[in-house]
């Protein structure tokens, strides 16, 4: 665990000098770090892990924010301040998804790669949840939505929990964020390698916003994982690996 470019990490190293590269795990609206767990137990191919809390979110400094643009450029200093290993794959979920976009379209030099988890060009957000986000009275219990019919309930229970500790104000921020953004007219200027994942039960990010990613991101690569809802990670972390994998071996091989 490290604060290094004013941003809270956890890593997942590999022996010194035999890096193939790092994976830049961001999460979602309200989220932190540990939404990847099941992805920081051991290396995807070789590669460091590094899952980071946004600015204003788990153990990081500062302030929640209401837009992406402020989020990638704090992305795009922490990975300026620190000497992860090359190739930059930014894999992010929900928001985080939309963070990575934006940092690989304004910090080119931030992102040799992306993976976009349940994500979007466009994030709206249903107007009443944002309204009674921005009144302190919104019932965190509604984002069961967010999981796939699978998902173990005590699982979901433990979820719900988590959310229901996270400060309204940071997930209104973090929530009009989303609903203000839209890069649908930039896709075209992403050069680099692209995986997009999401679960054929998602609600809050439906496959036709990742089907649309696919179709105007040159060469991206989509997957749909069947029984899984919107946090793939935590509800088919195995198969999300397994996508990951895959991408890393056929895009970003190393040296023969």
């Amino acid at each position: 665990m490290a604060a290094s470019g004013n941003l809270f990490y956890q890593a997942v190293s590999t022996p010194a000098g035999t890096s193939r590269g790092s994976l830049i795990f961001i999460h979602g609206a309200g989220g932190s770090h540990l939404k990847w767990a099941p992805l920081m137990e051991s290396s995807i191919n070789g590669f460091t892990h590094i899952a980071l809390d946004l600015m204003g979110h788990g153990a990081s400094p500062g302030n929640p924010v209401a837009e992406v643009e402020a989020y990638a450029q704090s992305i795009h200093d922490f990975l300026a301040a620190n000497s992860f290993p090359r190739p930059w794959i930014l894999v992010g979920h929900s928001m985080g998804g939309s963070i990575a976009l934006q940092t690989a379209l304004t910090y080119p030099q931030s992102a040799d790669g992306l993976v976009l988890i349940g994500s979007g060009a466009r994030m709206p957000v249903n107007p009443t949840m944002l309204e009674q986000l921005a009144q302190g009275t919104f019932d965190t219990g509604f984002l069961k939505i967010a999981y796939g019919r699978d998902f173990a309930p005590e699982r979901l229970a433990a979820e719900l929990e988590s959310l229901s500790q996270v400060p309204q104000p940071q997930l209104h921020a973090d929530f009009t964020a989303c609903n203000n953004y839209n890069v649908a007219a930039q896709l075209d200027q992403i050069k680099i390698p692209v995986l997009i994942l999401v679960g054929d039960q998602d609600k809050m990010t439906p496959a036709k916003n990742s089907q649309y990613l696919q179709e105007n991101i040159p060469g991206a690569v989509l997957k749909i994982v069947p029984s899984a809802g919107h946090y793939l990670m935590l509800e088919k972390p195995a198969e999300t690996i397994a996508a990951i994998a895959e991408f890393l071996t056929d895009k970003f091989p190393g040296p023969a």
